[in-house]
């Protein structure tokens, strides 16, 4: 009689080592980004004159720091028009080659990689065409007439 329910724990263990097994192969693994980090901290002055592009919703200029440099984007969202997004300007497809730099397109509406053509909107850095990720962003606070940018 002990052998009978030794075996059926046995078999119990089992088949619940089993289950588990199989739950746990299910569920997808969240993308890891290994995009290098960087310490960032750059003030945007938006009365420098290279700024100027800043002073309107749907301007976005180019700025040092970051990785590959930075994308600042001011965006109209909620009804604010002082919300800004910063990005950086490696590509998140392939960030490692030396032509992954974002640049802006003519129409200030996407970030075009020159090495394989992946498009990114700016508003969010949501991937578009023949891209997979998001641009990676940095967090933007702004007083009324300086950008902070930082992580």
């Amino acid at each position: 009689m002990q052998n009978l329910q030794y075996s059926i724990m046995k078999r119990h263990s089992l088949y619940l080592t089993l289950f588990f097994l199989i739950v746990a192969s299910a569920c997808k693994k969240s993308q890891q980004r290994d995009f290098p980090i960087v310490s960032i901290d750059e003030y945007i002055y938006l009365n420098n004159p290279q700024n100027l592009e800043l002073q309107n919703p749907g301007g976005a200029i180019t700025y040092g720091g970051g990785y590959r440099g930075l994308i600042i984007y001011r965006r109209f969202s909620n009804n604010d028009i002082n919300d800004f997004g910063a990005f950086d300007r490696a590509c998140p497809e392939h960030y490692r080659e030396d032509c992954s730099a974002l640049e802006l397109d003519d129409d200030r509406l996407y970030a075009v990689c020159p090495c394989h053509g992946e498009k990114y909107v700016l508003f969010d850095g949501a991937p578009a065409e023949n891209a997979t990720t998001s641009m990676v962003e940095y967090r933007c606070t702004f007083d009324g007439a300086i950008i902070r940018v930082s992580n």
